[in-house]
């Protein structure tokens, strides 16, 4: 997880198992800390979502990176 204070967390959100569905990478963003999470784009290569947060960092925005590798549905 990146947010737009530069801070790093190992945590990833997961998603409970779904055979058959491609790995995925979403990058989800909010304007402040009591905004729901909207989704900016989803990727399926990890270097590239984390790519897109380093982006969204630059300008200030929170983000974060959910690991969907399981579930279709948005988070």
């Amino acid at each position: 997880m990146r947010s737009s204070k530069g801070s790093y967390s190992a945590q990833v959100i997961a998603s409970v198992a779904n055979p058959g569905v491609g790995r995925h990478f979403r990058v989800q963003y909010r304007d402040t800390a009591h905004d729901d999470w909207r989704m900016y784009a989803v990727f399926r290569r990890r270097d590239q979502a984390e790519a897109c947060l380093g982006m969204l960092h630059q300008r200030g925005v929170t983000s974060r990176l959910l690991d969907c590798d399981r579930c279709p549905t948005a988070l």
